[in-house]
């Protein structure tokens, strides 16, 4: 990966309030409130939504060149991070937890997946995200596509992601994104979110106690 400035803690508090925010609100905007938990789902880490989102159809590339779309999300539950190739510190260690997650959850192998989306297609191609997140798990899907084909899956999950221009260096340049991890059920919806401090075992406890409860 390329060396790159690294953002100020004040800088990252901030970007995370904010994604954060901004991925709640799009959950509330649809189901019309969240719940921390229902029957069973109490005290909740997670973010939990009382009604599920449906996602509009979207299409995109998985890092071995095959079609990416919405059936890909059926029939297993997804956990997706949304991030790029060249991040210097949060997608890396966003990347680490869903490993430790995914080796929690190893016996569940077949029912979980975890996709990596880029937010920075200019630069990521499917060869480089297949080695980016193959370092981490080889069982990682890597996605990526055109920008306006991005565009249209975030702006529906409520994550953004802003390209950072300081004139110093146009191509080692970064790029502020939500960095909460999002779980979509086996219907292919958006259930849940996990927003940062994201540590491994939170996330294995209330994922449990959700699959459990679907």
């Amino acid at each position: 990966m390329t060396t790159q400035r690294t953002p100020s803690k004040l800088r990252l508090a901030l970007l995370f309030a904010v994604t954060t925010v901004l991925a709640v609100a799009a959950g509330y905007w649809t189901s019309g409130y969240l719940l921390k938990g229902q029957a069973g789902l109490q005290d909740l880490q997670a973010t939990h939504f009382n009604a599920a989102r449906a996602l509009q159809p979207f299409e995109l590339l998985d890092h071995t060149g095959k079609a990416f779309t919405n059936n890909e999300l059926r029939g297993h539950w997804s956990f997706i991070f949304f991030g790029y190739t060249h991040c210097p510190d949060v997608c890396p260690t966003t990347l680490s937890v869903l490993n430790s997650v995914a080796t929690r959850l190893r016996e569940q192998a077949g029912q979980t997946r975890y996709i990596f989306i880029s937010v920075d297609p200019e630069r990521d191609t499917p060869d480089k995200l297949g080695q980016f997140v193959s370092y981490f798990n080889t069982d990682f899907i890597g996605v990526t596509g055109t920008t306006e084909a991005i565009g249209q899956l975030t702006r529906q999950l409520g994550v953004i992601a802003a390209r950072v221009e300081d004139g110093a260096d146009a191509e080692n340049y970064l790029v502020d994104h939500t960095a909460s991890i999002l779980l979509i059920d086996p219907d292919g919806h958006f259930h849940a979110l996990f927003s940062p401090p994201l540590k491994a075992a939170n996330i294995v406890s209330d994922f449990t106690r959700i699959a459990e409860a679907y």
